[in-house]
């Protein structure tokens, strides 16, 4: 990795943790998701970055995918867990980082854990160390409190404009006969390491609801209706195959009848896919960290704190 990359990567990592800071700041019981939603996507916009993905704001058993759609009402509920994921890209270098936040303090163990098994996976990471250490540092670290983690979600690797590049770092210990050796961290490598807590069964499904998009093929324009191609352009233009969310079409200034025409025919075209929201398998509530890492040869770099903290 040359040195102007480094530079950009740690410039998106503090761009996060700032963002991530103002948005812990702003969300409080009552106030709106889609409200909390835009002003850290645009505070982003305001620190001449783009936001890698729309903020995801999931509440209790939602672990994943929630992002608010255009006109959304939902508040914070009272007593809630809220997980604020949200990831930011610098000329396509991306990091990706996640908070909890608890409204109740009987939350507070589980806020604590996912805290816990996240900074025990950074400390144990160094060239050469596999995926599968972290995911049983992770397991073991979630089961001694009495909790599990969730499977079947995952932390991942990096690179330019690709939000999960082919790494995937588990959440649990792996038998070592499904173990591939080739599934290591590089010096220069960059990951994203994202333990989740439930008190559930530790697996997520997937709710009726997708609130977050990615464009993942091109066609031509003039295979389109007319209606639908202005939107197409603005999606290729704009998200350059990195997830979005229509909110951002209606931002900018296309009509919410016109947003639902594009995803639509979009989507029935096998332009655009959507990601299903998350949900904990049995309803129960779920915490969340995370944080993305540089690799170095000698030391590993916490990109998303406002230190650029080294292990």
């Amino acid at each position: 990795m040359t040195r102007e990359q480094v530079m950009l990567y740690k410039k998106s990592g503090q761009i996060l943790a700032q963002s991530l800071e103002y948005a812990l700041s702003i969300t409080k019981p009552g106030i709106k998701l889609a409200d909390i939603a835009e002003k850290v996507e645009n505070l982003i916009r305001e620190n001449s970055a783009q936001p890698a993905f729309p903020v995801n704001i999931s509440i209790n058993e939602i672990a994943a995918h929630y992002s608010p759609v255009i006109n959304d009402d939902l508040v914070i509920p009272v007593d809630s867990i809220v997980k604020i994921d949200a990831g930011v890209q610098v000329n396509g270098f991306i990091t990706d980082a996640a908070r909890t936040i608890i409204f109740n303090d009987k939350w507070e163990k589980m806020k604590l854990l996912a805290r816990k098994a996240l900074d025990k996976a950074i400390a144990i990471i160094k060239p050469g160390t596999t995926v599968y250490e972290v995911g049983e540092i992770v397991e073991k670290t979630i089961n001694q409190e009495g909790f599990k983690p969730i499977v079947n979600l995952s932390g991942h690797s990096l690179a330019q404009y690709s939000l999960h590049d082919g790494i995937s770092i588990p959440n649990y210990k792996i038998p070592k006969r499904l173990r591939d050796k080739t599934q290591f961290f590089r010096a220069g490598g960059v990951y994203a390491i994202e333990p989740f807590v439930t008190t559930g069964k530790g697996k997520v499904k997937n709710g009726r609801d997708m609130t977050i998009f990615r464009q993942f093929r091109e066609v031509k324009v003039d295979s389109l209706p007319k209606k639908i191609r202005e939107g197409y352009l603005y999606i290729e233009e704009h998200f350059y195959k990195m997830p979005f969310s229509p909110r951002w079409l209606h931002n900018a200034d296309f009509p919410i009848e016109q947003v639902e025409d594009i995803m639509n025919d979009l989507i029935n075209r096998n332009i655009v896919c959507g990601y299903p929201v998350l949900i904990e398998s049995t309803g129960a509530p779920v915490t969340q960290a995370e944080e993305t890492i540089l690799v170095g040869k000698d030391k590993t770099y916490i990109l998303t704190n406002t230190k650029n903290k080294e292990k």
